[in-house]
């Protein structure tokens, strides 16, 4: 059954508000404290959305306690409360630590793959793709790499059309950056590992494309571990005392 206009567009407008929505709780994490939010109309020319799709993607900020409105003055970047998540005195460059932190993505990637081989659009399962793409090209240099390979996972979660599952994912993302920082150039110790990611994004966003959910999962689990693996593997290789 074909979908009417309006049913449509307000799709559209759902995914567009998502999409403003997480490069602002990006931005706000980066402001401080009671900082002021620029205006509806100069964040509306900012991403080349409507005022209605910021408003939108303002609420959703709002739910999630990143922000606040004070009245006639505007939205400011709210103060956590006592129970907001806070990692302190991160060492992304530690192995232990960085196996921790896999731990936690092994978890959370199984669960967006599986979520979002149900409920992603075949825009999402696009942008998904060229996000794979791009994340192993030979050419790209090692901060263009990180950028995408974290681009290939948020475009999962952000499938998922679950807000708090964007927010948890948008709180981890700098210590994700760190953490595949890390791998990555433990990995790009040897071309074969490259190999490996691509083929391993590969299979996820096939079980995505088909939206076979446990494979999805699966896939996506599996990912990370060979990820532990690789990094164990490369370092066993550049120091053999700690194997």
């Amino acid at each position: 059954m074909k979908k009417d206009s309006s049913s449509s567009l307000s799709e559209k407008t759902g995914r567009l508000a998502d999409h403003v929505a997480h490069q602002l709780i990006i931005t706000t994490r980066q402001m401080a404290f009671g900082a002021k939010l620029p205006s509806e109309n100069q964040l509306a020319k900012q991403f080349g959305v409507s005022r209605s799709v910021v408003r939108e993607a303002i609420s959703q900020l709002k739910s999630l306690g990143a922000v606040e409105s004070r009245q006639g003055a505007g939205m400011f970047v709210a103060r956590p409360s006592a129970k907001s998540l806070e990692f302190r005195d991160i060492d992304t460059s530690n192995l232990a630590t960085v196996a921790k932190f896999l731990e936690i993505r092994s978890g959370l990637d199984a669960a967006a793959a599986r979520i979002a081989a149900t409920r992603r659009t075949e825009e999402q399962l696009q942008f998904i793709r060229e996000a794979s793409k791009r994340s192993t090209l030979p050419e790209l240099s090692m901060p263009d790499a990180v950028e995408a390979d974290l681009a290939f996972h948020v475009a999962i979660v952000q499938a998922t059309r679950n807000e708090y599952f964007l927010a948890v994912q948008t709180f981890l993302v700098s210590h994700l950056r760190d953490g595949i920082i890390f791998t990555r150039n433990l990995e790009s110790y040897s071309p074969a590992m490259v190999e490996e990611i691509r083929q391993e994004h590969a299979a996820i966003v096939q079980a995505i494309a088909e939206r076979n959910a446990a494979e999805a999962s699966r896939r996506a689990e599996l990912h990370v571990l060979n990820a532990q693996r690789r990094m164990r593997t490369a370092l066993a290789h550049l120091l053999p005392d700690i194997a």
